[in-house]
């Protein structure tokens, strides 16, 4: 994979593709990479998957000579690939539409490659030919394709499972599969590769995979919040990585969603090298996906999960939409039961709550109850194209009994323990008293101290481990928070 930081780093860019590679026709647009030690792509595999091909050229040479960069289906009319491929990188003169053609098939070879005009090019405007930051670009179909797989580019709410250290990912493309030289093969190459984590991609530390060590970039050679990194060791322990003609291909994720985009193929420092491959990251640049079109807009599928805290009086009900892939714009909350001014009459209460840019998860309070009378809570998740099934129903009754705080942090100083906790609800009662208690694992004293501003800290641990929780009485009665497990280095 050959960088495109070379004003900064020295580096080359990716998208130098095979196009050029192939024809030795030299091209003002001199960006693309290929997969370095990967394999052949399965007949139906990555189905998503398109070659890029310089219009011309394919008319006089064919596909296998016009290819030049990668992208990804995901809508029946979008194609997602990098900036750079249709930016020209000494004048930032942007390529024309009728300049490039798309090429489904898995094989450039073949004679029956389905071919497609793109309508329009789009590049992120704030794109940056320099640093390659925003390194991405929609194009636009002359026709739609609506017999193809999509694979959907993936959401902020998803970012922190898809995108975690060590997070298995795929990539694939065209590019070249030699370390040094150049080396082609008409079949795409698929290679498996391991995200790498923030504190090398954007920190500079150094990062294993299967005994092999890598180098990491730091916060002056590119920015985390919207690139990252990614690449593989194979079996023989040779690196695994994208290289020339592969750029705009997909960096794919499958987790608890199903697969989603994670990153554009961008830049990196030669072709598996002790450098990881950089990718743009796709859910950093979302909003602007959106205002392209480039995301499929669709109705959730999977029913949101909910939790319902019993205050008085009152329902307060936490929703998180199902992990389907929809980028989910609001909740609605039903409780079905009596009317707190005639409980021998039924009557219906909603409330509504949207997710917020850190949490998928929304919180709306239903008040007027009547305490101590049951209630049927239902939620479904909603988009601007409809709605989610029904959550299961859950009965809830209003409360005057305290909430517990939760543990949110504890910081040790040889003996002692400093808890940051939650706020507890009294619910309407006077507090008599709220603690954070501390039992050994095993025999040995408990060990407690008195919440203030929440804070508490306890002293006198004499043991290595402890079961911490929070403990509050009022005048109604007591409660207490999920248990978190402490251990004190020695």
């Amino acid at each position: 994979m050959i960088g495109l930081m070379a004003a900064i780093l020295g580096f080359f860019s990716m998208a130098n593709a095979q196009g050029v590679g192939n024809s030795d026709n030299d091209n003002d647009n001199e960006l693309s990479p290929r997969v370095v030690r990967g394999l052949d792509g399965e007949v139906g595999q990555f189905p998503y998957l398109v070659a890029l091909l310089r219009t011309k050229e394919r008319q006089k040479k064919g596909a296998f000579q016009a290819q030049f960069c990668a992208a990804t289906l995901t809508t029946p009319t979008t194609l997602v690939t990098a900036a750079h491929c249709v930016v020209n990188q000494k004048t930032g003169e942007q390529s024309a539409a009728a300049e490039i053609t798309a090429g489904f098939t898995r094989n450039l070879d073949s004679t029956n490659i389905r071919l497609i005009d793109i309508a329009s090019v789009s590049v992120h405007p704030k794109y940056d030919i320099e640093t390659s930051e925003n390194d991405i670009s929609v194009l636009t179909l002359a026709s739609p394709v609506d017999d193809i797989a999509l694979l959907a580019p993936l959401a902020p709410e998803l970012s922190t499972e898809y995108t975690s250290a060590g997070q298995a990912a795929q990539v694939a493309g065209w590019g070249n599969t030699a370390v040094s030289g150049r080396k082609y093969t008409s079949v795409f190459q698929v290679g498996d590769l391991t995200i790498f984590p923030n504190n090398s991609c954007g920190g500079g530390k150094r990062y294993k995979i299967n005994g092999l060590n890598f180098n990491g970039f730091d916060g002056s050679q590119l920015d985390k919040k919207i690139m990252l990194c990614a690449a593989g060791v194979s079996s023989d322990k040779e690196v695994v990585d994208a290289c020339q003609g592969d750029s705009g291909g997909p960096l794919v994720v499958d987790a608890s969603a199903g697969p989603r985009l994670v990153g554009v193929v961008s830049w990196g420092e030669d072709c598996a090298s002790i450098y990881p491959g950089v990718y743009s990251r796709v859910s950093a640049l979302n909003t602007y996906l959106q205002n392209a079109g480039a995301i499929p807009l669709s109705i959730p599928t999977l029913s949101p999960s909910v939790t319902v805290i019993p205050l008085l009086n009152q329902l307060r009900v936490r929703i998180t939409a199902g992990q389907d892939g929809t980028t989910v714009t609001q909740y609605a909350v039903t409780a079905t039961g009596p009317s707190a001014i005639d409980p021998n009459n039924t009557q219906t209460f909603t409330c509504f709550a949207a997710p917020t840019k850190r949490s998928v998860t929304g919180t709306c309070t239903i008040s007027g109850l009547l305490t101590g009378a049951q209630y049927t809570i239902t939620a479904i998740s909603a988009t601007d194209q409809g709605n989610s099934p029904p959550s299961q129903p859950i009965i809830a009754v209003p409360s005057d009994q305290p909430v517990a705080g939760n543990i949110k942090s504890v910081k040790f100083t040889g003996e002692t323990a400093k808890f940051r906790v939650t706020t507890s609800l009294a619910n309407g009662s006077q507090i008599k008293s709220e603690r954070v208690l501390c039992s050994p694992l095993g025999a040995g004293a408990i060990r407690s101290a008195r919440i203030f501003n929440n804070s508490a800290v306890v002293r006198d641990l004499t043991k290595s481990r402890y079961r911490c929780v929070v403990r509050i009485f009022t005048e109604a009665g007591s409660a207490k928070s999920p248990v978190t497990k402490i251990r004190l280095s020695r």
